[in-house]
This record gives C-alpha cells, structure tokens and sequence, in this order.
C-alpha cells in the first residue's frame, strides 16, 4: 500500500477492522482493504468535496477520521481556522464519496482545533449516561467537552478555560551588593 505522498494519520475501521484508512498532509483521503491491498477509495480533492457539503466557511484542514462500530461508519473530520468542526461521512457510493456534514461543533475554539477524542473511546463511567459527544483539543489553547444533542441546547460545549492550572510566578530574591 502506498499514499503517494506523507502520511497524516492512519486508523483501522470495518467489519473485523479489515479496512485502513489514511489521511495525508495534502488533504487527501484514501481507504484500502489492507488484507488484500486493494485501494477501495482514493479521494485527493477531499476538501473541496467536504466543502461543498456543508453551507458554512471552507474547509480549511482535516483533523482526524472516526469509526462508529455501531453505525459501522466511517466519518472524516473537518475544520475551519475560525475553529468550527464538521463530521463528514465517507462513502464509496454513487452519491460521491463524501456526504453532507452530520454533526457541526461551533463555538467551543476560536481557532484550529488539532485532536478530537469521541466518547466512544471513553471507557468505564465517564463517557455513560452523561450525553458527552466528544472532546476536541485546539490551538486556542481550550479543551471542549461536547454534549449530544439530547442534552439540553445543540452545540453547546463546555470550555476548560475556569480549570486552566496556573503555576504562579517565582520571584527570585536577588542579592544586594551592599
């Protein structure tokens, strides 16, 4: 298997985790049956897809993809600078290979967001009974917890700013000459 180009981030999803998907540092997308070797799904205008599948802002930079082993889909994650996030679902059907953003995530960053965690990969009590979609780690510096849509209003997150640990300054005592 070969992407042509850098590699971003790679991730295994599909009945039995028998496909691979790879995102490159060009934006590009690709999903291969990694048994066999056979590249399934070679998207290389991702971004521009993505961004006519959603009516807000470009699509400036892909963050990661996310694989739902109940809804056994795969979802590619967009981002815009302004630090808003859409979760596109990857197709190889005749519809194209990418569809209409499913869930937005505004006003949590104020700039480009670099890691998502979903609450599927919570494990133990956490990520239960508590409505959190998701978190997203940016460069603002900010980390949102997302709650789902059946948790009071849609997309609200709640921002780590208040728990932000700040070591106060030392001051050092300086010697007097005299």
């Amino acid at each position: 298997m070969n992407a042509e180009t850098s590699v971003a981030k790679v991730g295994f999803f599909g009945n039995k985790y028998k496909k691979l998907w790879c995102l490159t540092h060009i934006e590009t997308l690709s999903v291969w049956d990694w048994n066999d070797g056979a590249r399934e799904l070679n998207i290389e205008d991702a971004r521009s897809l993505a961004t006519d599948r959603w009516n807000l802002d470009h699509v400036d930079y892909f963050v990661d993809c996310h694989y739902s082993v109940p809804d056994d889909r795969l979802w590619l994650i967009g981002g815009t600078t302004a630090g808003t996030l859409g979760y596109f679902p990857v197709r190889n059907d005749h519809d194209g290979p990418i569809g209409s953003a499913e869930a937005i995530l505004e006003g949590g960053h104020t700039g480009v967001v670099r890691s998502v965690y979903p609450s599927s990969g919570i494990h133990g009590r956490l990520g239960q009974n508590r409505g959190i979609f998701g978190w997203t780690g940016g460069e603002d510096g900010r980390l949102c917890c997302w709650r789902s849509d059946e948790i009071a209003e849609t997309n609200k997150s709640w921002i780590s700013s208040s728990l932000v640990w700040k070591q106060q300054k030392k001051t050092k005592n300086r010697h007097q000459p005299y």
